[in-house]
Parts: C-alpha cells; sequence; structure tokens
C-alpha cells in the first residue's frame, strides 16, 4: 500500500528509515487528516525516543516531495494527510468527520490570466482548500 510512496522517497534521495515508514504507514490507513502531534503520539509504541521536532521535519520533507498534503485549520495549526492523487488536484476537507478527499479540478491556469488582466501581476502558485460536509455526515445529520 505505500509502496509507490516509498518508491518516491527513494526518488528524492530520502532513505527508507523506519521511522518515515511507520509515518507512511500511520497516513496510509487514516482517511482523516492527522497533527504532528497525533503522529507522535501513535509513534510512540515503537519509537519510545521520537522526538517531536523529528516528526515534524518528516512530514515537511514529505510535504515538500509531494506525498502529503498540509490542512490548515481554524485553530492555525497545520495537519497531514498522505495523498494520492498524481494530477493537478485540490482537497475537500470535511468539517465533521475530517476526511480529505481529492477534487480532481483546477481552473489555476485561468486564475493566472485573471490576476494578469486584472492586477497586472504574475501568480505563481496557490493554495486551494474546500471545507463543508461530506456526503458520510450529511446522511446523519
Amino acid at each position: 500500500m505505500i509502496e509507490k510512496y516509498l518508491e518516491t522517497l527513494r526518488e528524492h534521495g530520502l532513505k527508507r528509515t523506519p521511522k518515515r515508514v511507520e509515518i507512511l504507514r500511520i497516513l496510509a490507513r487514516e482517511s482523516a487528516y492527522l497533527s504532528p502531534l497525533q503522529i507522535h503520539e501513535l509513534l510512540q509504541d515503537e519509537f519510545a525516543k521520537i522526538g517531536v521536532p523529528t516528526v515534524y521535519r518528516i512530514l515537511q520533507q514529505f510535504q515538500e516531495i509531494g506525498i502529503v498534503t498540509s490542512i490548515q485549520q481554524d485553530d492555525n495549526q497545520l495537519y497531514y494527510y498522505l495523498c494520492d492523487c498524481l494530477e493537478q488536484h485540490h482537497h475537500f476537507v470535511c468539517r465533521k468527520c475530517h476526511k480529505v478527499s481529492c477534487l480532481t479540478y483546477c481552473d489555476f491556469e485561468n486564475i493566472k490570466q485573471l490576476v494578469a488582466d486584472q492586477l497586472d501581476s504574475l501568480a505563481e502558485t496557490h493554495i486551494l482548500q474546500i471545507e463543508g460536509v461530506c456526503s458520510e455526515c450529511l446522511e446523519s445529520l
């Protein structure tokens, strides 16, 4: 299940360490995002001496190579989700159950043109996070 992510690590020159592998396993079995502190807590059984800064560093490395996505919530804390979408996409985050889903649509090219036309500026990157209530949670309302 995590083999494609391990291959991505190798392609980016990152070693397949036990801590990295276990963080990937933790993220792979979750359908919702996790905080670094939640991941740290889940690592305690296997790695009693792992520090929170190590968890943050590994998550940052994973984000830089594109295998995790950070989700910012109202508490201004970053949460992380193992992203399996390879094409250009955005994320829908359920505010109730915290499940993250890929939305394979991106209109950034049109937005870049709009920025150029209306603001005479160059848009280089973007972040779009869509929040709401997923279908499962809607059924329970």
